[in-house]
C-alpha cells in the first residue's frame, strides 16, 4: 500500500481531488482522525517485529496516562 497526503487550501481542489481518486480506484480518507489512526497503527505494527523495544509494562503506563 502506498499513501499520499494532499494538503489544499480550498474546499473545491479537495473536492477535485477526491474525485480523481475515485476515479482512478484510489481510496479516499476523508477525516483526519481515520488517517492519524492508520498511521498509528502501522507505527505498532513496525514496532511490533522488534521484540524487546519498549516493554509491555511501559506501554501500558503510558496509555492510563
Amino acid at each position: 500500500m502506498e499513501t499520499v497526503v494532499i494538503e489544499t487550501r480550498n474546499k473545491s481542489d479537495v473536492r477535485l481531488l477526491r474525485g480523481i481518486s475515485k476515479r482512478i480506484g484510489a481510496r479516499v480518507i476523508d477525516t483526519d482522525e481515520l488517517f492519524e489512526d492508520m498511521v498509528l497503527g502501522r507505527l505498532i505494527e513496525e514496532g511490533m517485529k522488534e521484540p524487546g523495544v519498549v516493554s509491555r509494562d511501559e506501554i501500558m503506563k503510558a496509555l492510563r496516562r
